[in-house]
């Protein structure tokens, strides 16, 4: 009797397991069927989309509702429920910023699309103002009043003008490349501000302004700059009883969609010709911000996600009188205010101002992703940016008393270990301070632990590129390029350890550093032969390590080459006359290329023994 009970109990087991498991394939039949039936029916309406004009095709997107229902809309003729639907759709886009940007790019190099760029080159740019100065320049009523009667009278020819002319940029120059980072460093006063304005074709009518601003090789007089650059500015004025929404979506409106129109209808019509199916999320953006009712609202969503404006976004904008959005939410608007424009080139000023560090680094990692992906052109003004937030720039223009100190990449040889030992500087002082070991080891251990890492990067480098110049095989001409190749980046590493040990900060140690580069590139006899240097500049070239490291390489592989020009004149004896170059000076020039890297190590371990930048 048990044992029939328990074959009974063992069948009523199996049973049940094989009815589930049947249940359980049936799920799984039609659950996938389900998915073959939504793509079935997905593929049937983008066949119905390609068969429509371009006119058409530009308009009609597939829309999927939240329900799961599969929609053909037109973009420009939307109900409440395909509104919100679409919203809800792109909402997808503020988050991930960089993974729509490159589906973005792929969809428009499929189809051999190029997109604008802008290079702004600005040569000779002179500002100058006019004003008062001294007591005549303080703002009481009285200099009010007289003011306006003198310039009244100045106007009518009456009185002379008593005005100083103050220069506020003098004689810059410099080229701000598309697809890169330009980040604008220098104190207050220095003319940062006067410089964005120029160059985004804003200068106020008070100002007087020579030289030369081209976009593209054409200057602004051809063309409307205001269309194609958007400035920043650093003073947060908004109406106050609008919403952050209203307020961005506002300036949305007010200018336009630019050749987004353009771009999505070329973009149809070739994809149409060679019967390429577009990512659909993107597809639904791109007609939704060119073509739809709602264009603007769907621009303006995107920006308030980007820069994290969404959590506020029906908030009041607010003023003096009327309580609103913190500071920093603000000077959020204010860039949003501006980057929803279609203007490729973006001027921003000191967009960090009542920003914490962790935001400052969100929104300037979002720019630099638009930028190196769609590749437009940015220049960026902050002051004293953190370390990471740094690091996103390509380029740096720095400004001093209105002339350009430095305009040059960010990147250098001693670049690469200046963070490093910034960082490692801070620990050092706690432990000088508890007294575990002095100065002199830690620098002498901070100099030897570069040395192995330079001469592996001397050897790989040193074999590809000379192979590649094409340089006689001979060991004693391959030991001296590894030898100056060597010590070049000893002196170069050990100077930007030097430039960190006299300075505060990295930031300044990477501005301090880079500005002198460009003058040892000047003055290296390169570029400007030693013979042809103006005598009472010479004695630069024979302080500068640069000039030391050209002499050994240029004496080194052609001092002794005896083949002839077609004029005749010797290799060797060219090198001596134009560069002045002499062979048998090559182990003294070996000798001070090693001096520099001592003398650079050296001196980073006295700054770090006699200075201490530690505020607490």
């Amino acid at each position: 009797m048990d044992d029939a009970g328990e074959i009974h109990a063992l069948g009523g087991s199996l049973r049940r397991e094989a009815s589930s498991a049947r249940s359980g394939d049936a799920a799984v039949f039609f659950s996938r069927s389900s998915s073959r039936d939504e793509d079935d029916e997905e593929a049937l309406r983008w066949a119905a989309l390609e068969k429509l004009p371009t006119y058409d095709r530009a308009r009609t997107a597939v829309l999927a509702m939240p329900e799961g229902e599969l929609r053909e809309v037109n973009v420009q003729r939307l109900g409440p429920q395909e509104r919100h639907a679409l919203l809800q759709r792109l909402a997808w886009v503020g988050d991930d910023h960089a993974r729509f940007l490159s589906k973005f790019k792929d969809r428009v190099d499929r189809v051999g699309i190029e997109l604008p760029t802008i290079e702004v080159r600005y040569e000779n740019l002179n500002v100058e103002a006019e004003a008062y100065v001294g007591s005549r320049g303080l703002p009481t009523i009285l200099n009010t009043y007289a003011n306006v009667l003198e310039g009244l009278a100045n106007t009518l020819h009456i009185t002379p003008n008593r005005k100083q002319k103050i220069s506020i940029l003098h004689n810059v120059s410099g080229i701000i490349k598309p697809h890169r980072m330009t980040l604008l460093l220098g104190p207050p006063g220095a003319g940062k501000t006067t410089l964005l304005l120029a160059l985004a074709g804003n200068v106020p009518s008070g100002l007087k302004v020579s030289g030369q601003i081209t976009y593209n090789g054409h200057t602004m007089d051809e063309f409307e700059p205001r269309r194609s650059a958007a400035y920043v500015s650093q003073h947060d004025l908004h109406m106050g009883e609008l919403t952050v929404r209203e307020t961005v979506n506002f300036s949305a409106k007010c200018q336009g969609i630019g050749h987004r129109y353009d771009l999505l209808m070329e973009l149809s019509r070739r994809e149409k010709e060679e019967n390429i199916k577009p990512d659909p999320e993107v597809d639904i953006y791109l007609k939704a911000a060119a073509t739809g009712e709602q264009k603007a609202e769907v621009v303006t969503n995107h920006i308030l996600k980007v820069l994290g404006l969404d959590i506020c976004a029906d908030t009041i904008v607010g003023n003096n009188m009327l309580r609103g959005i913190s500071g920093g939410q603000k000077k959020r608007v204010t860039t949003a205010e501006m980057i929803v424009t279609p203007g490729r080139a973006l001027f921003m000023d000191e967009i960090s101002t009542g920003l914490d560090s962790s935001t400052t680094y969100n929104i300037v990692d979002s720019i630099r992703q638009t930028i190196h992906i769609v590749g437009g052109t940015a220049v960026i003004a902050l002051l004293q940016p953190a370390p990471e937030t740094y690091e996103l720039f390509d380029d740096i223009i720095l400004l001093s008393d209105g002339q350009v100190v430095y305009n040059g990449p960010r990147e250098h040889n001693s670049s690469s270990v200046q963070p490093v030992v910034s960082v490692e500087r801070t620990v050092f002082y706690r432990e000088r301070a508890a007294h575990m070991y002095s100065p002199l080891p830690y620098a002498l251990g901070q100099v030897a632990i570069e040395l192995p890492y330079i001469l592996v990067q001397s050897l790989i480098y040193g074999v590809l590129v000379y192979a590649m110049i094409g340089f006689e095989w001979t060991a004693a001409k391959f030991f001296w390029y590894l030898f100056f190749m060597y010590f070049t980046l000893s002196y170069y590493t050990f100077y930007g350890m030097m430039s960190v040990g006299l300075t505060p900060s990295y930031n300044v140690a990477s501005v301090v550093s880079t500005a002198f580069y460009a003058i040892w590139n000047l003055f290296s006899g390169f570029i400007i032969p030693r013979t042809r240097i103006p005598i009472w500049w010479r004695w630069y070239y024979w302080v500068c390590p640069v000039a030391w490291t050209l002499y050994g390489l240029v004496t080194s592989q052609f001092g002794d080459v005896t083949d002839t020009f077609d004029n005749g004149v010797r290799i060797s004896d060219f090198v001596e006359s134009y560069f002045g170059y002499h062979r048998d000076f090559l182990w003294v020039v070996a000798v001070m290329v090693v001096s520099f890297a001592v003398l650079f190590a050296f001196l980073f371990g006295l700054s770090i023994k006699i200075f201490n930048f530690q505020k607490r």
